[in-house]
């Protein structure tokens, strides 16, 4: 990726919080990307009638006019509803995971945030991937996933959010306890891929969880 992962990328980040805004000002621009940004949602309305953002980072918890408010606004016009969107939430206002997915949600992004995964998971929705959605960089579909324990029963259902060489983000109907180990089922059509792994961290996300798995080996 180099220094410049955003190189020439175009965002918008919609905070009602003047420090938010800065810091992600600051993040994203280092990371080579032109950034608009703007304190509320109408104001954002009112820029997309001229510009053209390839992503929008959107707070979900703003006075006046909520996040919600501004999906809800975007999808009804041709011009904004094709942007992705990352949601940007809180440990107080974690959004309904199935209401998030309906409204053609990207990804979240937790505050406080880590810069360095902000600009990552940017670079990946620039790039394809709709985790909330069940797609990886280049917009291909995953399939459902099973979490198995060492008998082989099943433990929980669910969706991967993410997954690369090292681990993979699940979205789980229960929750599972970090540092159990699980062998994770993924079964496209007649191909099924399994891998070991250990939670490392649970979210709970509108009802349902939002897992981190590492990979393991031995």
């Amino acid at each position: 990726m180099g220094d410049t992962p955003l190189a020439g990328r175009r965002i918008l980040v919609v905070d009602d919080q003047p420090s938010i805004r800065g810091i992600l000002e600051t993040a994203l621009s280092e990371a080579g990307a032109d950034v608009w940004s703007v304190p509320d949602g109408p104001t954002a309305i009112t820029l997309l009638e001229t510009a053209n953002p390839e992503l929008i980072l959107l707070d979900l918890a703003m006075p006046g006019m909520s996040g919600w408010q501004v999906l809800e606004a975007l999808s009804g016009k041709p011009r904004t509803a094709g942007i992705p969107v990352v949601l940007q939430t809180s440990a107080e206002d974690f959004p309904s995971f199935q209401r998030a997915r309906r409204h053609g949600v990207a990804a979240f992004v937790n505050k406080p945030f880590r810069l360095a995964e902000v600009v990552e998971t940017c670079r990946r929705i620039l790039q394809g991937a709709r985790p909330l959605q069940g797609r990886h960089e280049g917009g291909d579909a995953t399939p459902p996933i099973q979490m198995r324990d060492a008998e082989d029963n099943l433990v929980a259902l669910g969706w991967l959010l993410n997954m690369d060489a090292r681990g993979a983000q699940v979205d789980l109907e229960s929750s599972l306890e970090p540092g159990r180990r699980l062998t994770l089922v993924m079964q496209d059509g007649a191909h099924i891929t399994t891998r070991a792994a250990e939670v490392r961290w649970v979210n709970p996300v509108g009802g349902r969880y939002h897992h981190g798995l590492v990979f393991v080996t031995g």
